[in-house]
């Protein structure tokens, strides 16, 4: 069985490589994107059953990344989650029509919610 794919767009080094194997440990493969331009090319390439996106990030930020995904054909359906530190959900849902239920934030949320809502989304 072919292992789903996950794109985790980070900016920091240390939660990237934790989530990657959290999420290896899991059974998914991890790819990481530490700038919103490489996520968004990687994204598109890579074409991930899943991503897991920051708002917070060093070049365009997450609403930017979020908007180009969905410019694309395969991204306009992509499944997306939101992981922030320091956005507001008033913030967020002002800046992308995104479910409050697919806004995790940091540090509010432990691996053990992060991982049941990566089942809920891939199913």
């Amino acid at each position: 069985m072919k292992k789903k794919k996950i794109l985790v767009i980070e900016d920091s080094p240390y939660l990237a490589e934790s989530l990657a194997d959290m999420l290896e440990m899991k059974g998914f493969q991890a790819v990481l994107a530490p700038t919103g331009r490489e996520g968004v090319s990687t994204a598109i390439e890579e074409q991930p059953d899943l991503i897991l996106l920051d708002i917070r990030l060093p070049d365009i930020d997450g609403y930017e990344v979020y908007r180009r995904i969905r410019e694309n054909e395969w991204g306009a359906t992509a499944t997306i989650i939101i992981l922030t530190a320091s956005e507001s959900i008033e913030n967020i849902s002002k800046n992308i029509q995104l479910p409050k239920e697919d806004i995790l934030f940091k540090p509010d949320w432990s691996v053990m919610d992060l991982h049941a809502k990566i089942i809920e989304k891939l199913g």
